[in-house]
């Protein structure tokens, strides 16, 4: 019984503790939880909880996946989902939100007015970061029928000194007026339908924006953030989808003050061009361009290596550049038309991301490599869950081509510049998913790089999982290999990190 009443005592003392903290530390405390409704179930810890909550300064509502039970009752989910965001939001009693997150999966018909009064509750309280994401289901997914394009943002929400974050999936923009978003830093704006009026119009009233996000945004023609001297981020994503009805349009891009550069997703017929990058530190080319049925394959070639050419040449003057499978793969088939790339004397970083050390890959790497002639660091990213089709079919760069130590060899004085530069070499997952010949290919390249890379001084191979170099004893056998080969450079490390 004595040491039961100590327990006791000892935990209510520390539970007076907790409740003594100051409101604005409890609430502090509060706002890094997912959600405002595990914040509410705090009330039922005491009186001194009970109302807590309602001076939270985040408010979240993570409606994103739709219970199991209503999947196929979504008009039913809807109404629940937004009476208890109304409810919730009723007692609320803080005068000033940081942060208002709503992300919805459901039909949005006759939700209007609704979402109208949440944006408008957000708004009246001087809200910082606001995200409203929402989805539809696959019946209604059409983006070319105004009532089913998403949620319409209202017209007073276009006018706010406060905001300093946005981020939108599925909803629709047209001022009738000026924006006025003078605080704004950072945008996003996901499966929206634009005009380049609409484009530049937020541009103009965003004065302080320094990163923009455009996801699947169609209907934009020119993108000029000239004016925008702040902008310094821009990532442009397109998922051409059977729901949308992707045209051969081109997206020109102009942002001689963007620091970084994104370009990725699956282009089927739309394209960038980019105008002005004079600024750029930072590109990364991770994208897809598909293939016609009318198409002959052969023009496809062409028009993919005019496609990657000119993008590389728009960006040559960026220090790092990272690049995806598809590009590297289309870098590859430059060595059947004898074909190099211009150099770029300002490229300090190289990041490539493919599924293996395998033909497709290998004169692609060859290729950038003699171009970059200031390179100091290599990136070689492993990524076997990679979803990119093989750009070319097997005949054209077959197994028997020997893409090993001869062919590197052969490459030794093209490369001269590169053994001059050359300081960091870093491989992950390497052997995950790499067997045989590839495996071997792997090696020879490394092998290459240490023979004859003069100021080299760390190979990184990073494992793919703890454990992974104990055990698997080719992996062993194949780093004891690399580790027993000559090194140009007296400086040079071979790290297998834990």
């Amino acid at each position: 019984m004595v040491e039961a009443k100590k327990k006791d005592t000892a935990s209510n003392t520390e539970e007076d503790r907790i409740s003594s903290l100051p409101d604005e530390l409890l609430c502090h405390i509060l706002s890094f939880l997912p959600s405002t409704l595990q914040a509410m179930r705090t009330s039922v810890l005491s009186k001194r909880w009970r109302r807590l909550w309602t001076h939270v300064p985040n408010i979240t509502f993570p409606f994103k996946f739709v219970p199991l039970v209503f999947y196929y009752d979504l008009k039913e989910y809807r109404q629940r989902a937004a009476v208890l965001i109304d409810n919730t939001l009723k007692p609320y009693s803080a005068s000033k939100i940081k942060k208002f997150c709503i992300q919805f999966s459901a039909d949005l018909i006759g939700l209007g007015p609704r979402m109208d009064s949440w944006v408008r509750f957000a708004v009246e309280r001087d809200v910082e970061d606001l995200t409203l994401e929402f989805s539809f289901d696959k019946t209604i997914r059409r983006l070319d029928i105004k009532g089913l394009t998403g949620y319409w943002l209202p017209q007073f929400f276009y006018q706010n000194s406060w905001l300093r974050n946005l981020k939108t999936d599925f909803c629709e923009f047209e001022p009738d007026g000026r924006v006025l978003w003078s605080s704004l830093k950072d945008l996003s704006i996901g499966h929206a339908i634009l005009t380049d009026e609409v484009m530049q119009n937020i541009l103009d009233g965003t004065p302080v924006l320094e990163s923009l996000k455009l996801v699947t945004c169609n209907g934009i023609h020119r993108l000029d953030l000239s004016l925008n001297s702040h902008l310094k981020e821009l990532v442009v994503i397109h998922q051409a989808a059977p729901y949308v009805n992707d045209d051969d349009t081109v997206l020109e891009i102009a942002g001689p003050h963007l620091k970084s550069l994104v370009i990725m997703g699956f282009w089927f017929m739309k394209k960038c061009k980019l105008m002005n990058m004079s600024s750029l530190i930072k590109a990364t080319l991770d994208f897809e361009v598909g293939k016609s049925l009318h198409v002959r394959r052969n023009d496809f070639l062409e028009k993919s290596r005019n496609i990657v050419e000119e993008y590389l040449r728009n960006v040559d003057h960026a220090r790092e550049l990272k690049l995806g499978s598809w590009c590297i793969q289309v870098l590859s088939t430059l060595r059947m038309v004898n074909f190099l790339l211009s150099p770029s004397f300002s490229r300090k970083c190289l990041i490539l991301d493919v599924d293996s050390f395998s033909n497709q890959y290998i004169p692609g790497i060859a290729n950038l490599l003699c171009c970059s002639y200031n390179l100091n660091e290599l990136v070689i990213n492993m990524c076997p869950d990679i979803t990119c089709k093989e750009f070319y079919a097997v005949s054209d760069l077959s197994n028997s081509d020997d893409f090993g130590e001869k062919y590197w060899k052969s490459l030794k004085i093209i490369l001269g510049h590169l053994w001059l530069h050359l300081k960091t070499v870093k491989i992950s997952r390497l052997m995950e998913t790499e067997s045989g010949c590839s495996c071997e290919r792997a090696f020879a390249f490394l092998g290459f790089l240490l023979k004859n890379a003069s100021v080299l001084e760390k190979m990184i191979i990073y494992r793919s999982h703890v454990g992974y170099w104990c055990c698997n004893l080719d992996v062993i056998y194949m780093a004891f290999q690399l580790l027993s080969l000559p090194r140009c450079s007296p400086h040079a490390e071979v790290l297998f990190p834990n």
